[in-house]
């Protein structure tokens, strides 16, 4: 073999071993899952953004501290009641420095192609608190091991690190190899502090990281890399083959070669000590027999003691055809049984599963998902709920939130709603969302961010909250506007921070339809309704008589849900009761006999009522039709309701008239606020449907467009507009001034300068803008208003950046079916199953979640 040839096989080994795990416990590598104990449990950072003051500190996980060291310095202690043996921290962050000389004691080499550059955690803005782990000054001392994995520096735990211990790394055989040192078999690891371990990368042939350079031959990567592939896939599946039941007591602790690539040493392995380490590598332990061979550096005598004694295990090594290979050949139905997708590929699928169902994680504990998994997957492991928590879901819930921060931080203004709901364990949580029109006219909602208030609500409480999660999304600044439900706490909280509030429509109208039922006359016909609802499918005596009659069956399929009390599904049952009158009054007698039967006033009410309810249910339709509705329906749904569909009209009844009264009253005394209603006016002017405003009176109409004027106004002038001096620097050159004629600018000049001017001053232009817009053609009360400025917003560049600002803010402050449907129940009822500790997470990424 040539030396390069050489070279090229080390650099592959190399590359190999950057790709595989190394388990603790059965002392064996593998890649992405151990065959034996599953996936390892790597222990996520805080989340925080390069520089951030402290961010090293701050991206300390949880259980971990930092303190003073007696000699001096900051380390690190574990303050959990124990880590683990196999749990792995990391990547460990920092600057990549390419000059060895630039390297500093927070410096650790990482090799690529046969050459190292090196990653510097000295400025705290851009490290992690791994940067404080100490290093140990003799092996007998870690209890922790660095190493590279996919081009990053991590810390594994290499012995179970209890309470009060710190934790200290060093170099394992792992790292030694990745530095090229050439170990003995008593090679001892003693290099003291860690400025000694540095004079060993001035020997290291340093090279830039691949992204950083682009001199590489693609042809000699193409090579590497097909070597490499080839030796990963064999190795593979070397691990992947179930190694029998058969393997001799004792044996699957043997330790086998670090950088050992060939299948055999699927069953063979060296006598270790407690520590792992090999004490004789010239005999070699066969796992199968317990037989003693010699070993030489090759695995000759590994193949041939294999072919002579375990001919089977041979074959399933090489791909021979062995008895369980054959009866899949003879029954190819049952291949399906024996092909597994990868694991990557399931575990993510669980995931997504969990996220986008809103589970709690303990579902991939029970019973039944194990048994479908064993089913669906028969080689399949399912991961510890740990290691889904702090590994798979939490780098879902980092990338996705990292694509929020991107999202959100190109917009100047943000609008937020705020949901106060219970947990089943008696605490109270707050959900912040946020809601932007992006520069393509797309409405964009974001939830954000869950925080605990606890027991009892205060408004300090839910002021510390809601200023907690402005701080970790950086909106405090940006956040003009909040719509929430009618809590005094959090109103009170909001005003603290300086935002404007608005109230929910959902929750308005809720409020005051339920209200205005709690007359004794309407609670008696319901309570009736309801009785004669609940026991119509179980009533013996009319299922004799109609059989299995269509009409009994549509009347039974529209029961509403059991306890629900909520108006919308009130005016559902007396909906359906109304439609199947004629069907009911055939069944009289049968009914009255059971006393289940509608009086004629029952009926009087449900008549009445039915027509209240309707021009309301309307309504609620029409804000459910998105997932959130834009707040510039309010004012004319809340105007047509008041003045138009729930108007007393001289043939009320006394109970019709009182009850269209009660919901009128409430529900002007909810938008009466002065301040509300001009944030809900100008929505409406910057909606094409309603821009001509014909709902308002003619002050309110002056008062209104003053209003937007001044407040296109004052947005333009806190953003250039393009064309601007301020933003033209880059585009073309302004055309040249014609040669001046002095005897017309002597007359005239002043005249035409000033005139000029006025013309392109930002008030003439956003009046002028307002003018054409009202004038123009109005937009049909179907289309959607953002879809319309998306082809317009040129013609009205000022009024388009107030439409956005406007235009954002939701009418309510959830999703609008969270109130109006059983949806709503449905998705309270999964927050509250969710355990307490992975609520914001759990909640964050279903509320934002893309399937992969």
């Amino acid at each position: 073999m040539s030396w390069r040839e050489m070279q090229v096989g080390d650099e592959a080994c190399a590359q190999l071993e950057d790709e595989l795990l190394f388990c603790e416990e059965c002392r064996l590598y593998f890649r992405d899952s151990c065959p034996h104990h599953g996936a390892p449990t790597f222990v996520p950072d805080r989340m925080v953004l390069e520089r951030e003051p402290s961010r090293a500190l701050r991206t300390l996980p949880e259980g971990l501290a930092v303190k003073e060291r007696p000699q001096g310095g900051l380390g690190v202690w574990c303050t959990l009641t124990v880590i683990p043996r196999g749990c792995i921290f990391g990547p460990f962050d920092g600057d990549v420095l390419t000059d060895r000389n630039d390297c500093t004691v927070y410096s650790w080499a990482l090799r690529e192609n046969g050459s190292y550059y090196y990653m510097d955690a000295s400025d705290e803005t851009k490290a992690n608190w791994m940067r404080y782990v100490a290093c140990a000054s003799s092996e007998e001392e870690h209890n922790m091991t660095v190493f590279q994995y996919r081009g990053k520096i991590y810390y594994r735990a290499c012995q179970t690190i209890a309470a009060g211990n710190e934790l200290l790394v060093w170099i394992g055989e792992e790292y030694a190899r990745t530095l090229g040192l050439k170990l003995g078999e008593h090679f001892k690891y003693e290099f003291g502090e860690k400025e000694l371990l540095m004079k060993l990368f001035q020997d290291l042939q340093t090279k830039i990281p691949k992204e950083m350079s682009s001199h590489k031959k693609a042809q000699e990567q193409h090579n590497c890399r097909d070597f490499v592939t080839s030796i990963i896939q064999s190795h593979e599946s070397s691990l992947r083959r179930e190694v029998p039941g058969a393997l001799r007591e004792g044996t699957r602790n043997l330790v086998s070669l670090g950088r050992a690539q060939s299948r055999y040493w699927t069953f063979f392995g060296f006598q270790g000590d407690a520590l792992g380490r090999i004490l004789d590598k010239t005999k070699i332990i066969c796992k199968l027999c317990g037989v003693r061979l010699s070993y030489s550096g090759n695995t000759t005598n590994l193949r041939q003691h294999l072919i002579y004694k375990h001919r089977q295990e041979y074959n399933q090594l090489v791909g021979g055809p062995p008895a369980a290979q054959k009866e899949t050949q003879d029954h190819p139905a049952r291949t399906s049984m024996v092909m597994t997708t990868p694991v990557g590929r399931t575990t993510r699928a669980i995931s997504d599963f969990i996220v986008t169902d809103l589970l709690p994680l303990r579902t991939i504990e029970g019973e039944g998902f194990v048994q479908m998994m064993s089913v669906l997957e028969p080689t399949y492991k399912i991961p510890t709920v740990v290691f889904f928590a702090q590994t798979v879901l939490r780098d879902m819930y980092a990338q996705a939130k990292l694509r929020v921060m991107d999202s959100m931080k190109l917009q100047r203004h943000c609008t937020v709603s705020i949901d106060l709901w219970k947990h089943e364990q008696s605490h109270t949580y707050i959900t912040v969302s946020a809601h932007q029109v992006d520069s393509a006219f797309d409405l964009r909602n974001y939830v954000l961010s869950t925080r605990a208030v606890g027991e009892e609500v205060t408004a300090e409480k839910v002021r510390a909250a809601l200023l907690d999660v402005a701080n970790e999304w950086s909106i405090g600044e940006r956040t003009w506007l909040s719509v929430m439900a009618n809590n005094v706490d959090v109103r009170m909280a909001v005003t603290k921070l300086g935002w404007k509030t608005l109230p929910c429509i959902g929750h308005a109208l809720q409020n005051c339809v339920d209200s205005a039922l709690q007359q004794p006359p309407i609670l008696r016909a319901l309570a009736r309704c309801k009785r004669l609802m609940e026991n119509v499918s179980s009533f013996q005596a009319l299922s004799d008589k109609v059989g299995s009659s269509e009409v009994l069956h549509k009347f039974q399929s529209r029961t509403s849900p059991a306890g629900s009390v909520k108006w919308f599904s009130t005016y559902d049952l007396l909906q359906n009761l109304q439609d199947h009158r004629s069907f009911l009054d055939g069944l009289s007698e049968e009914l009255q006999g059971e006393g289940l039967g509608l009086r004629p006033e029952d009926w009087q009410v449900v008549q009445e009522i039915t027509g209240i309810l309707k021009p309301l249910a309307i309504a609620t339709s029409t804000l459910t039709k998105e997932r959130f509705s834009s707040l510039s329906l309010v004012k004319p749904v809340v105007t047509s309701l008041i003045y138009k569909h729930l108007a007393t009209n001289e043939g009320d009844s006394e109970l019709a008239h009182d009850v269209k009264k009660a919901i009128r009253t409430d529900l002007d005394q909810w938008y009466a606020d002065r301040e509300v209603n001009c944030v809900l006016n100008l929505a409406c002017a910057l909606d094409p449907r309603f821009r001509g405003l014909d709902f308002l009176s003619q002050v309110e109409k002056v008062e209104t467009f003053h209003a937007l004027r001044q407040e296109t106004a004052q947005l333009a002038r806190l953003q250039p507009q393009p064309g601007d001096p301020a933003t033209s620097s880059c585009g073309p050159k302004p055309a040249k001034k014609p040669r001046s004629d002095s005897g017309i600018e002597f007359l005239l000049g002043d005249l035409c300068n000033v005139r000029s001017a006025s013309v392109n001053s930002v008030n003439q232009q956003a009046e002028q803008e307002i003018s054409g817009f009202q004038t123009s053609e109005a937009a049909a009360l179907c289309q959607d208003p953002l879809q319309w400025w998306k082809t317009h917003h040129t013609q009205y560049p000022l009024l388009a950046t107030a439409a956005r600002k406007l235009l954002a803010v939701p009418a309510t402050a959830m999703p609008g079916t969270w109130i109006f449907t059983q949806a709503g129940q449905d998705v309270y009822g999964k927050r509250s199953d969710l355990a307490p500790e992975h609520v914001d997470m759990l909640v964050f990424m279903h509320g934002n979640h893309k399937p992969t």
